[in-house]
């Protein structure tokens, strides 16, 4: 079972602003590792300093507000508070990443021939960042990755992770069944479900969408051109035939 912490149990400086300006319900949650060489600790006793050196980095060094993740989680299944629920994120990369996703950052880091073991416990501890981040922040069901957001390697060997499922608290992975809503536009539509498609569009279909759950132009075109590559009727609408084709 995993253990939050927070902000004053980890040692956090004071956020110089708070920023509620987010909507969550727009998109989900986005996962993160450390963009370093083996950064887990071997002793859970360190992981609370590696985070104030974190935060330190973000305030002193970016010069941003706070620590940037709205949690952060550990090899031994605890989860330091950062932002928390309901304030804006400054970590996925993009205007609408931040506005329509929280962030949580595994601390865990390498290169493809050094990555950190992704360990239970760790899984347990997303677990809890990402339910508490639905319950009491509102957050919608999908979970992407910052290389869905922006050009980064981000978050390495956790990819595969979100991809299957495993970091999903409902559990179940595989291909996410069709939201049961058409994605159509004009007017530009929103649901959480949209950024599942636009991940997926990205990370399996050599598109480069905005991961901000809106399905605009943008959005229409790539999936006109998708149709078509499949086979499919070519009416820029996403329903169950072309959703499935998606994540087949």
């Amino acid at each position: 079972m995993a253990t939050m912490v927070s902000r004053s149990a980890w040692g956090a400086r004071a956020p110089l602003s708070r920023n509620s300006n987010i909507t969550p319900q727009y998109g989900g949650v986005t996962v993160h590792h450390v963009d370093a060489v083996r950064v887990a600790r071997s002793s859970h006793s360190n992981c609370a300093a590696q985070v104030r050196g974190i935060q330190n980095y973000h305030m002193d060094t970016n010069g941003w507000q706070d620590i940037a993740y709205s949690y952060l989680t550990c090899v031994h299944g605890y989860v330091f508070e950062g932002r928390g629920p309901n304030q804006r994120t400054a970590a996925n990369g993009t205007t609408e990443g931040n506005q329509n996703w929280y962030a949580v950052c595994g601390l865990v880091g390498g290169t493809s021939s050094n990555y950190d073991t992704i360990t239970a416990q760790l899984i347990d501890a997303f677990h809890l960042a990402i339910s508490t981040l639905r319950s009491a922040g509102g957050a919608a069901s999908a979970i992407n990755r910052h290389m869905d957001h922006k050009a980064t390697a981000c978050p390495g060997n956790l990819s595969s992770y979100v991809l299957d499922g495993s970091l999903n608290p409902g559990g179940g992975g595989g291909a996410p069944s069709w939201p049961g809503v058409y994605f159509r536009q004009p007017p530009t539509f929103h649901h959480s479900s949209v950024g599942t498609w636009q991940s997926r569009m990205n990370s399996a279909h050599g598109f480069s969408l905005a991961v901000d759950s809106a399905y605009g132009p943008a959005s229409e075109s790539a999936c006109r051109t998708f149709q078509q590559r499949r086979g499919l009727a070519v009416d820029g609408i996403v329903g169950p035939d072309t959703w499935n084709a998606t994540f087949s």
